[in-house]
């Protein structure tokens, strides 16, 4: 079983991993957006980042099944490092400054593959369904609150200058660097569980595993509409007249209400194996998406962005905990990569189309949009349900028929 240090070291990478990243999310974005940039050049930009993180993910994923796996986390740990740098010495202007700043997402996918995969090394999700959810909640937790302290820190520096903003991301990235290293002599390459299962596990796995195919579809179309959020929602917070503080506080106050759902489904077991659970929530955050296109003033922009952040945090916490519950010990890496990669992706489609439709249709139209997209992928959601757990269900007699 995985050290208790070890977690703890972990868990610190996670909020410092974030809160870097994130201080630099903000303030390329809203100085993009100050300096009244087309709609669409911020949907290329953030879609740049989010396309470098799915690749970096599916890699962070892969690579370890076939190379040493601390080697792949300490290099993307260095590559947060060098992408700060990048940004912090050039600017807008300079031709470097987007490949140094998409540089980034990079680092991010080749560091939480491996990092998630660690979590519940040894840990039989079936058996032990409280310990791995507690790991999970404790990990999801720590980087929500790792961004939301740069979102802050970075919406209360910004007006000082960019300077500072670089500077306090450097003061997270560095030591984060430093502990990848102390991790890396802590842990051991991925170890092949034992295969002898019960018919019981066999069929628990399984079930796990086609949860955890429908939960990579919901990531599509739950990051398509956040990724307005981060990239596309600073054009329409400048021209409503957000300040950055107030800015920052509503991006803090959106990461408040997922951490709040993950606590939530950390201490219920209703959603579990539910369809009819995610699909309402991702109805309630179409609502939300609306209530944000028709938004005039800070107020609203909150209550949208509640709806939003709920499916945001269901999202992310119930395609971890399926990832975990669906792979074997070795294979979990991949699982998280590959569920970091569809939330990435959906991201990097997101704020592309976002961008483009922004640019053709006003600012407000990329989220009346997402929100169709989202709607639209409920109806996949629900063919791929009869598809591939309705079979299971009646193949167990019944037994496994309480899932929607």
């Amino acid at each position: 079983m995985i050290a208790s240090q070890l977690k703890l070291n972990l868990y610190l990478m996670c909020g410092l991993t974030d809160f870097a990243t994130f201080a630099v999310v903000f303030a390329v974005s809203r100085g993009l957006a100050e300096g009244l940039v087309a709609p669409w050049y911020l949907g290329l930009v953030g879609a740049g980042l989010s396309f470098s993180a799915a690749v970096g993910s599916l890699l962070g994923g892969w690579l370890p099944s076939r190379f040493d796996v601390r080697v792949v986390f300490v290099s993307g740990a260095s590559i947060v490092v060098m992408s700060i740098a990048a940004c912090w010495l050039s600017d807008f202007s300079n031709a470097w400054f987007l490949p140094g700043y998409w540089l980034l997402g990079t680092g991010l996918g080749l560091l939480y593959p491996p990092l998630i995969g660690w979590l519940n090394q040894g840990e039989n999700p079936h058996a032990n369904r409280r310990v791995v959810s507690r790991s999970l909640i404790l990990f999801c937790v720590a980087w929500n609150l790792g961004m939301m302290c740069g979102q802050l820190t970075a919406g209360a520096l910004f007006p000082l200058g960019r300077n500072w903003v670089y500077g306090a991301a450097l003061l997270g990235a560095l030591p984060n660097m430093v502990l990848a290293f102390v991790v890396a002599f802590q842990v051991m390459p991925f170890a092949r569980t034992s295969t002898n299962r019960t018919h019981h596990e066999i069929g628990a796995l399984k079930l796990a595993a086609a949860f955890k195919r429908l939960s990579w579809i919901a990531n599509l179309g739950g990051m398509f509409g956040a990724s307005m959020i981060i990239h596309l929602l600073p054009d329409l917070a400048v021209a409503i007249g957000v300040q950055p503080h107030d800015h920052g506080k509503l991006l803090a106050s959106w990461r408040g209400v997922i951490i709040g759902t993950y606590l939530l489904m950390h201490h219920t077991a209703h959603w579990h194996y539910r369809l009819g659970t995610a699909l309402a929530s991702q109805a309630l955050a179409a609502c939300g998406l609306l209530v944000i296109a028709r938004s005039e003033s800070t107020v609203t922009l909150l209550v949208g962005l509640t709806l939003l952040g709920q499916l945001v945090g269901y999202n992310y916490f119930s395609g971890l905990f399926y990832s975990t519950a669906g792979s074997p010990d070795e294979r979990r890496a991949l699982a998280a990569g590959i569920h970091e990669a569809t939330l990435a992706g959906g991201m990097a489609i997101g704020t592309m189309a976002g961008g483009v439709f922004g640019s053709v249709g006003g600012r407000r139209m990329p989220y009346v949009v997402a929100a169709g997209v989202m709607l639209a992928l409920t109806v996949v959601q629900s063919t791929a349900w009869w598809r591939w757990v309705r079979p299971l269900s009646r193949r167990k007699g019944g037994a496994l028929t309480q899932v929607s």
